[in-house]
């Protein structure tokens, strides 16, 4: 089949090393080994002209915004500036703009060789995809990450939310079928509108050619001065959601256990200072590592160093909607972890059997569990097998891409005989 997968959003840099950034790569990559051809249609490539762009064995089309688009928001970022305001107008007008540019530019191109179908990845304001899908009669099925609009109205506070709202409801509903990463999404989707028998709930997977267990590769090892102690680790964005905030007070209390323990951090963002500052100031810059960001194609062989892992999400003021990615990538590689016991978790990682749970926000329960694990090695062993296997054989990315072909599959059969 012939797909395109649309990804507006101009946060995600489809070629660089955000999750987001390998979730589409990831997806796209299990459509092209399905034998399935793909382009894919992006307003962002990479973060940095620094960072080596990864690697994408399908046609990549960079859609930039229009010269109106353009000159209208720096008219706004003018503005702006004469009267000494910061806001996040110009941000806004930029993703609503972009529709139009993004609709007219694909409707151009695929004309005369349109999409069987189109996969988006949902965004704020993103009108661009549905409106595309009608000119070219072919159907949308758009993937669902997070309650956009409520999280534009609960952390960006830009006084949108209401346009926000009325953009992702309209885009939802114009939507042949909407595929959210949870079933809290689900009832999200539900509650905008949106026909149940139009909702397929899809995880997050993982690539196995990448995650798997094996034995931690020595030049690793040295790379990260790993001691021959016990590692704890931790791979994703360094944000408050995450509950990164967490870490020092944990590894205060297990290093008086285990003397030899080291932790590991990948990943990067606007936490990163204040946990080496305080990693110092308590006396554990020495055990504790930061890799930084990393290539995805890397991030498997640092996590097979880890002998536990961590997923230490705070308890949140709304449902927990995620399907994170590390908790796979943890289990993909034998790896137990300790998670919170939120949403999607809960319902892949059984409690002694697949992983070890403790309720969101509570650091004593976290460290008692951590504790567990680690003067456990038959524990460790046993929940790292066992999470391997579910998760090769539930949630995998070529699975997920089996799913979507066939649900697409099915909308251009019904639309033969309507």
């Amino acid at each position: 089949m012939k797909i395109l997968y649309l990804c507006p959003d101009l946060g995600i840099p489809v070629l660089g090393r955000k999750g987001a950034s390998v979730h589409v790569r990831e997806m796209i990559g299990a459509f092209a080994r399905a034998g399935h051809q793909v382009v894919l249609a992006a307003q962002t490539l990479n973060k940095s002209p620094w960072e080596a762009p990864a690697t994408l064995d399908v046609p990549v089309l960079q859609i930039r915004p229009g010269q109106a688009s353009t000159t209208a928001v720096q008219g706004l970022k003018d503005f702006n500036q004469l009267l000494a305001l910061e806001n996040s107008l110009p941000g806004e007008l930029r993703r609503i703009l972009y529709n139009k540019d993004l609709a007219q530019d694909l409707a151009r191109r695929f004309e005369n060789d349109p999409p069987d179908f189109i996969y988006e990845r949902a965004s704020l304001y993103a009108t661009a995809g549905a409106t595309l899908a009608r000119e070219l009669g072919a159907p949308l099925l758009l993937e669902v990450n997070a309650p956009l609009a409520v999280e534009q109205t609960a952390y960006r506070s830009t006084g949108f939310g209401d346009l926000a709202d009325k953009a992702e409801r309209w885009t939802l509903n114009a939507a042949d079928v909407v595929l959210p990463v949870s079933k809290p999404l689900r009832e999200h989707v539900l509650s905008l509108g949106v026909l149940s028998e139009r909702i397929h709930v899809v995880p997050n997977g993982v690539n196995t050619s990448l995650f798997s267990p094996g034995e931690p590769d020595q030049q690793v090892r040295a790379r990260y001065a790993v001691n021959g102690g016990l590692v704890l680790g931790f791979v994703g964005g360094l944000r408050p959601w995450h509950g990164v905030e967490a870490l020092p007070s944990l590894m205060t209390r297990l290093s008086k256990r285990f003397a030899d323990l080291q932790m590991i951090i990948v990943g990067d963002g606007q936490l990163r200072a204040n946990l080496q500052r305080e990693f110092k100031q308590l006396g554990l810059a020495e055990k504790v590592t930061f890799t930084g960001a990393l290539p995805h194609d890397e991030v498997a062989g640092v996590v097979r160093l880890f002998d536990l892992a961590v997923a230490p999400y705070p308890k949140p003021d709304h449902d927990f909607y995620f399907s994170p990615l590390k908790l796979f990538e943890y289990m993909a590689c034998g790896v137990p972890v300790v998670a919170a016991n939120l949403g999607q978790i809960a319902e892949v990682v059984v409690h002694g059997q697949t992983g070890l749970l403790y309720p969101a926000g509570d650091l004593e329960a976290l460290a008692l569990q951590c504790e567990q694990a680690l003067s456990d090695p038959s524990l460790r062993k046993s929940v790292g097998s066992a999470a391997a296997g579910v998760i090769q054989r539930d949630f995998t990315w070529e699975r997920n891409a089996q799913r979507v072909v066939e649900i697409a599959q099915q909308l251009l059969k019904r639309s033969k005989t309507t």
